[in-house]
């Protein structure tokens, strides 16, 4: 499977977010996003699919964003477990307990 997804990123080797492209877009202020982990040139890649400098600048908003993921995954795995999740919340929220803390 490695093997496959390495020769599917091959065939997009010449495409890269680049601060030429950036300038491209409305006032050169088009917001870089990426679900990351991503591979920037010139920092963990020899070429990336970004521009150091491009990602360097929506570092905050990047890793902000990433931040999410544990409780987007949660709330996915949540979801497919129950037939009604709203109303196991809604029980959960009524009983009106704390959270057990494990020491």
């Amino acid at each position: 499977m490695e093997q496959e997804l390495l020769q599917q990123n091959a065939q997009h080797k010449d495409w890269a977010c680049t601060e030429d492209m950036m300038k491209l877009t409305k006032g050169g202020k088009a917001l870089y996003m990426h679900p990351l982990p991503a591979d920037i040139t010139g920092v963990s890649a020899e070429e990336g699919e970004v521009d150091g400098s491009v990602f360097d600048r929506y570092r905050n908003q990047l890793y902000k964003q990433a931040s999410f993921k544990p409780y987007v995954i949660a709330a996915m795995i949540f979801l497919s477990k129950f037939k009604n999740p709203a109303e196991i919340l809604t029980n959960l929220e009524a009983r009106g307990k704390a959270r057990q803390d494990y020491k």
